[in-house]
């Protein structure tokens, strides 16, 4: 193990790659008294920016300088529905707060400053914005689980390379507004694994037209990512079919109905019925500082899953966030494995700070405990964020694990160069059915561009 970390010290300057990074935010927090919150909360009600359609906020939760750019660059692109001398200003005193959050989002302040209604109205015509990150990651696995493993292959803490793997991952995320109400969203994901061409792909990870109806609901059509709850049952690609989004500053509701197809248990056999899912979540903000969730998924015949997850995620303590999930599943296979018995699983995860990409050697660091029952997960569908396992090329959902596993990750990010984490995380798990140690150790570089 010495020489396995050491080996992962050296990488550390020469490779690069990250947990799934869809999902995870690696940047440092806007305080959550900050005057920027009220200014988009004034936007918002002025018809300026539609905070439902950004995804980013939930009501008051405190956001990353990220994900608050990512806002204030949606108010730039509005400026002209900016009618009131105070919006305007309001914008103008966001973009320079968030200057260089918005220049490594391609928005140009200066020229956003001067940019006439005229601009306005031609950039919602403008062509696909492309934007995403390269990363590199290295794995050592103490007992890869066997290429067929139960009902399913290469499960969890398995690789299909052995106990070193090394893969490459290039995420393009492209997006097109259209015009207030519409929009475009697609990931195209490269992956590739060492030693092998088998496990490389190029996939649509996602790709739908998403509308807004009224001012408070939206209505997607096309391939998505589901995240529903706090990363339990959903966070897996490839799920086609049709999403519902309505809520206020409370509450968000999502509502999903969905279709996967050659995802299929492969010892079930090569099923010509697809799984049909539906799913959906509501979160509900308490207060500024904590977040309640309830999700819910199943397949139509309640084989794989028939699970709900009760979660939170509080934020009142300054520089830590704590972020825990409860979920049973009572799909009748799910329960044949267990023993007959309704299958259960459950994360509690607490963060110290985080790597802002902007600001070189910001660090955080994590400790999370998780267990899940033998039968739990089957697809996997988990989020590779809170469910951490050396990604999966058996199983194309590309998600986490949540099956037949207990035990504590502790994780460090550092930012090492401007745009660029390092990370380093180790997992002691062993699995619940027979104790086997499934203990795992990942060094990663996230690279955003």
């Amino acid at each position: 193990m010495r020489k396995t970390v050491a080996l992962l010290a050296a990488l550390t300057f020469i490779s690069v790659s990250s947990h799934s990074a869809a999902a995870e935010n690696h940047f440092g927090d806007v305080p959550a008294n900050h005057w920027a919150y009220s200014a988009i909360s004034n936007l918002a009600k002025d018809g300026v920016i539609d905070l439902y359609g950004e995804g980013a906020l939930r009501g008051e939760r405190t956001l990353t300088r990220y994900e608050m750019a990512q806002i204030v660059a949606r108010a730039i692109w509005n400026s002209n529905k900016a009618s009131s001398a105070e919006d305007k200003g309001l914008i103008d005193k966001l973009k320079t707060e968030f200057a260089s959050e918005l220049d490594s989002l391609g928005v140009s302040v200066s020229k956003a400053a001067n940019a006439t209604q005229a601009d306005e109205k031609e950039k919602l015509h403008s062509p696909l914005k492309i934007d995403g990150h390269y990363m590199y990651r290295y794995e050592y696995v103490k007992n890869p689980r066997p290429t067929a493993d139960g009902w399913a292959p290469n499960y969890g803490a398995g690789t299909a390379a052995g106990k070193v793997t090394e893969r490459n991952h290039l995420w393009l995320d492209l997006s097109n507004q259209f015009d207030g109400d519409t929009y475009f969203a697609a990931s195209l994901v490269a992956e590739g694994m060492s030693g092998t061409s088998a496990a490389n792909s190029v996939d649509v990870y996602q790709a739908f037209m998403a509308k807004k109806l009224g001012d408070n609901a939206e209505i997607a059509v096309g391939r998505m990512i589901p995240n529903i709850g706090l990363g339990t049952l959903g966070g897996g690609a490839f799920n086609d079919g049709a999403r519902v989004t309505f809520g206020s500053k409370d509450y968000k509701v999502n509502l999903f109905a969905t279709t996967t197809g050659e995802y299929y248990p492969p010892q079930l056999g090569v099923s010509p019925n697809k799984l049909n899912y539906r799913y959906g979540d509501v979160k509900v903000n308490l207060n500024k500082d904590l977040v309640m969730s309830l999700a819910y998924r199943a397949d139509k015949k309640k084989m794989l899953y028939d699970a709900t997850a009760l979660g939170f995620e509080y934020k009142g303590i300054p520089d830590l966030v704590l972020v825990g999930e409860y979920a049973k599943n009572t799909g009748s296979l799910a329960k044949t494995l267990n023993g007959g018995d309704d299958t259960n699983a459950f994360y509690l995860r607490a963060k110290y700070k985080g790597a802002n990409p902007m600001v070189v050697g910001s660090k955080g660091f994590l400790v999370e405990y998780k267990k899940a029952d033998l039968g739990f997960d089957l697809q996997p569908v988990a989020n590779p964020v809170e469910w951490n396992a050396p990604f999966n090329y058996s199983y194309r959902t590309h998600g986490g694990c949540a099956n037949d596993l207990q035990g504590m990750e502790y994780g460090f990010e550092t930012t090492i160069a401007k745009r660029t984490i390092f990370s380093l995380s180790y997992d002691d798990l062993k699995r619940v059915s027979n104790s086997q140690d499934q203990s795992f150790l990942t060094a990663s570089v996230f690279y955003l561009f």
